[in-house]
């Protein structure tokens, strides 16, 4: 699809964040001209913006990136090449036909699976043992485009959300550079998605957070180490008050069995026994109004059990809506 001897390449980075401001600090060690960043209008902090000024290139905000005035804009800049790490619009194909070598994404989820939102979150809820990195060509679905380059994190049993997300930020430069020098060389065979059974993952949203007694002890391990920080965290309730659940443990060689789902069946200087829907979890870092300490909840103690009554409590009428069979 490329062929050698097209360096050096003019690209514009669309992106936001860590993941963008590394990815364009890398670049700058290449022969390869970042000729203007889109950023997004509400950036999650400022490490692109000291960036771009760092190096003396031109930080754009548009708020619709399809707008003729933006696409006129990028196209004066005679652009190779668009990348987007961590950008939030989706771009038109006028968008992308601007760059004679298109568009490419950079994806934290191994394509085809884990298309969408928050994919890190989700793969830790599901419990996989690695996560993926996929710089794909965009078009006009979603994470859909033909994959160039794909490379794989570990995710451990003991994992957070915190511990993927600074693998993935550490890798992602990297990968951006591999992929240019890929395109350039011409050794990237394009693969088709066309064909191949995937998943979509949607993003995650208030509510998400709750927790229910009921489910197993792996699902809760799972959900409560992919939201912890820089996540919301997980939640549950004790007597009215909301209590972030911050850090939890499971093994997989405990006892099944059934008991009163929520009840605290144990406690020792690690944190407290929760019994689950199918055996217990280990409760080891909590927050309340108080601050942030290792629960003390006595034997017999009894957490909400279910996070769809939770919701309805916190949330009240304003909630508008039947919580039974939603999911995390």
């Amino acid at each position: 699809m490329v062929g050698p001897g097209i360096a050096p390449l003019r690209i514009i980075l669309l992106g936001d964040g860590a993941w963008a401001a590394l990815s364009l600090e890398r670049l700058q060690a290449t022969p390869h001209q970042v000729v203007a960043v889109i950023g997004r209008t509400r950036p999650t902090d400022a490490s692109l913006a000291e960036a771009t000024r760092r190096f003396g290139i031109p930080l754009h905000a548009p708020a619709r990136i399809n707008a003729h005035e933006t696409i006129a804009m990028c196209a004066a800049l005679a652009p190779d090449l668009l990348i987007s790490v961590a950008y939030n619009q989706i771009l038109r194909s006028p968008v992308r036909e601007i760059a004679r070598l298109g568009a490419v994404n950079f994806h934290a989820g191994k394509l085809p699976f884990y298309r969408g939102r928050n994919v890190i979150n989700w793969a830790i809820i599901n419990g996989e043992s690695e996560i993926g990195l996929t710089a794909h060509f965009m078009d006009d679905g979603i994470d859909t485009g033909d994959i160039l380059l794909q490379r794989t994190e570990p995710i451990g049993w003991t994992d957070t959300y915190g511990d993927v997300l600074a693998r993935v930020t550490a890798a992602m430069p990297d990968m951006v550079a591999a992929t240019l020098d890929g395109l350039v060389a011409g050794t990237l065979v394009a693969r088709s998605q066309r064909d191949l059974p995937g998943t979509y993952f949607g993003g995650r949203g208030d509510g998400d957070e709750w927790l229910d007694w009921t489910d197993p002890s792996e699902a809760l391990h799972n959900k409560i180490r992919a939201i912890a920080q820089p996540g919301p965290g997980a939640r549950t309730s004790l007597g009215g008050q909301t209590i972030v659940i911050w850090r939890a443990h499971f093994d997989r060689s405990w006892p099944r069995y059934i008991a009163t789902p929520g009840q605290v069946v144990g406690h020792d200087r690690d944190g407290v026994l929760v019994k689950t829907g199918d055996s217990t979890l280990r409760v080891r870092q909590i927050e309340t109004a108080e601050g942030v300490s290792i629960p003390a909840w006595p034997i017999g103690t009894r957490l909400d059990i279910n996070r769809h009554a939770a919701l309805a409590e916190h949330l009240g009428p304003q909630c508008g809506c039947d919580f039974l069979g939603a999911t995390p």
